[in-house]
């Protein structure tokens, strides 16, 4: 008999399928057959895909032919013909893997900024007066005495232990966004969780390492591990160490003060961070270790030179010739954002401008 006990786990994991599946099931289905092959190594057929597109299917026995210098053979194999389509949207598509899901993760990103903007929208108007002073005095607060240098870790301790609860830290960092937008959480207290988030998402590839067959168990845990000690290893490099800490967040408002000023600045920080500049890195590599470096080192050098004058023309300026104290010296889109904000919003301006121009002569 099959244990009848059901845990709270249990009940969270149905509630949740059930109130997403009803919606998910109209959209795509994925064949969990083909992911279970997949993860356990069995080679797949081109004509075979995750999206599953036929929820019937009857067997059909099919002759096949087969020569060689002397003889000629017929083979009968039975193969499996669909013969009704799944109810969902990318069913009645015959899209590959591929095209199906860039879809899908454009329309996913589109919902989840569209549901963050909701979000600090109504934390905003509920989050007010006292209440928002009440609640980020305590959200914000440091343990008493010399308990205070342990806050930090016990946040990294707690951003672990929710993202491996919630099985993402998406979904933990885009929960803690929006509280950060309205004030209520500081960024010195969402760093610390941030950086538990990345220890508690390494949980997952452990996990589904621990799943694959014994002959490729080895290398799989290793590419797990690898994963967590690489995020070890920056938690390392930028916590224990008070001065440390203050780099990323320092860079984390700065980017926030730009993105501010300059709307579309998130955009292309996007596209070049983790678009352009992965694939530059990786197309470097693959000419060999020669160009990486006779291409990187110079580009890492120029970047700390910048770094190096950009902190002594704001510290010590004196240190600096009379001409290396301003960027002036530069033509302006090597200095300054104004000039190609005042270009994308005259382009955004003249576009909208022209629509109803456009409607107008249709009518």
């Amino acid at each position: 008999m099959k244990d009848s006990t059901v845990t709270r786990e249990d009940l969270d994991k149905e509630l949740l399928k059930k109130l997403t599946k009803p919606f998910t099931s109209l959209i795509v289905k994925v064949d969990k057959n083909v992911l279970y092959d997949i993860a356990r190594g069995v080679e797949i057929g081109d004509d075979v895909t995750l999206n599953k597109r036929w929820c019937k299917y009857k067997t059909v026995e099919v002759e096949e032919e087969f020569r060689n210098e002397t003889h000629v053979f017929n083979i009968t194999r039975e193969v499996k013909v669909g013969i009704d389509r799944c109810h969902t949207l990318f069913a009645k598509v015959d899209w590959p893997d591929t095209a199906v899901g860039a879809v899908l993760l454009i329309a996913s990103l589109f919902i989840l900024c569209f549901c963050l903007i909701l979000i600090v929208k109504l934390l905003n108007s509920i989050f007010r007066g006292k209440l928002a002073s009440a609640l980020k005095k305590f959200i914000n607060a440091d343990f008493p005495g010399p308990l205070r240098y342990l806050t930090g870790y016990v946040a990294i301790a707690l951003g672990a232990a929710f993202t491996i609860l919630v099985q993402s830290s998406s979904i933990f960092t885009s929960a803690l966004t929006p509280l950060v937008g309205v004030g209520v959480l500081s960024i010195e207290r969402m760093f610390p969780l941030t950086l538990g988030s990345n220890i508690g998402t390494t949980t997952t590839a452990i996990l589904a390492s621990l799943a694959a067959s014994s002959d490729k168990l080895r290398s799989t845990l290793q590419v797990a591990l690898c994963h967590f000690f690489f995020n070890i290893s920056g938690i390392a490099l930028f916590y224990p160490i008070p001065f440390m800490r203050k780099i990323p967040i320092a860079l984390a408002k700065g980017l926030g003060d730009v993105t501010a000023q300059y709307r579309w600045f998130a955009l292309v920080y996007i596209f070049l961070v983790f678009f352009i500049l992965p694939t530059s890195v990786f197309g470097l590599s693959l000419a060999g270790t020669t160009v990486f470096m006779a291409v990187g080192i110079p580009i890492l050098v120029i970047i700390l030179l910048i770094v190096v004058i950009n902190v002594l023309q704001r510290k010590k300026p004196t240190w600096l010739p009379v001409k290396l104290r301003t960027w002036e010296f530069l033509p302006w889109w090597l200095h300054s954002l104004d000039g190609l904000d005042r270009l994308i919003t005259a382009c955004v301006c003249k576009s909208k401008a022209e629509k109803p121009t456009e409607v107008s002569s249709k009518l």
